[in-house]
Parts: structure tokens; sequence; C-alpha cells
């Protein structure tokens, strides 16, 4: 039974370690009016405090959007570290015949959840028949666990009016965040399928 019972927390355990980070888009706008044209190059920018962050998502959806066939380049590859100037980001679409730029804005969710203390017998059989007369047990003691979320805000500009235009926009949330690495991966997948199916992304 032990035995058993440790196998079974192995196997809940690689549960677990092998669970998913996964996003889900909470709510999504797209203008009615919008007539979408070819997209060849897109300027990628995102907002936040950390910048090591700031590239690692930057980096991850600029390599779903090129995985898509879509040329894409970073705010953080262009220019230096700190507040990105306007004037020369503007300027930069204008340069490099920018389509769309894509603009995140993320925030770090983490909450307390509680994990229940867990018993098991001990002793083989006659640990289970034991227990009820206050022998052959073992607890493992509850215990509090952080859980991480990554919300985000993208905002989506088309370049062919001055100034550039407003053309989706949308909120996602991602769950059971393992690392900046993989909340980047699993917002970038997301977004840009969400963004293709909305006839935003066309080739």
């Amino acid at each position: 039974m032990k035995s058993l019972l440790r196998a079974c927390a192995s196997t809940v355990a690689l549960l677990v370690l092998s669970s998913c980070t996964t996003t889900n888009m909470v709510q999504t706008w797209r203008d009615p009016n919008y007539r979408a044209t070819q997209v060849n190059r897109i300027f990628v920018i995102g907002i936040m405090p950390n910048d090591a962050y700031r590239v690692t998502f930057e980096n991850a959806l600029a390599q779903a959007l090129l995985a898509k066939g879509f040329q894409a380049a970073t705010a953080s590859s262009v220019f230096p570290p700190g507040q990105l100037d306007k004037e020369k980001a503007q300027q930069y679409v204008t340069d490099n015949k920018v389509d769309l730029v894509i603009v995140q804005r993320l925030t770090k969710k983490t909450t307390e959840v509680y994990v229940p203390p867990t018993a098991y017998y001990t002793g083989g059989f006659y640990g289970a028949y034991g227990y009820a007369y206050g022998g052959g047990m073992a607890y493992s003691p509850g215990y509090m666990s952080e859980e991480t979320n990554v919300v985000a805000e993208t905002n989506v500009y088309s370049t062919s009016t001055r100034p550039e235009t407003l053309v989706w926009s949308g909120q996602s949330n991602t769950f059971n965040v393992q690392g900046a690495q993989s909340a980047a991966q699993s917002l970038s997948a997301s977004l840009v399928a969400d963004l293709i199916t909305a006839g935003i992304l066309v080739k």
C-alpha cells in the first residue's frame, strides 16, 4: 500500500511538472469598418517595467509572427533600454514601411492557493487495520502555494492612416505560468492565431 501510494504521489508530481502554460483570450474587439490588406512588416512594442521580461515577450511574439511568414521587428532590438521615444518610434515605422504596430502591456498577478494536508497508511496491510485503533498513519501537512498568471492587454494599429488607427484590441489571461519564457510563448501563439482568425494578419 505504501509503495502504491508513493507511485501515485510520483504520478501526480509528474502531471504537475508536465502541465502546460495556457492562454485564454478573455475579451477581443475588432474595428468593423477596417478592411484588412496584405501585411508584410510588423513592429512589436512591449510595455512593462522589467527590461528582461520585455525582451522575452517581444522576441516570443516576433518569433510567432515569423513562423507564420510575417516580417517582425521588436522595439528592444531597435532602441536602447528605457522609455521608448514616441517620435523616433514613429519615424522607424515610416522609414521601414511597417504595416501594423502591436503594443502589449503586461501585468503579473500572483495569488495564494491552499494545498490541503494528505495522509497515508504505513506498515503494510496491518497499518490500515491499525489505523482504526489510532496507529499506522503518516501525515503531510497542508501549505500555501503561489499561483502566477500573466494578464495582457494587446492593441494592434494600422499605419495606413495618420495617426495610426486602432483596428484590434484584446485582453488575455495566461495561466499556470512556470516562467517568463513559457508565458511569452503561450501568449504569443494564442495572440497570433486570434489575429489570423480575425482577419488582421493577412498574407
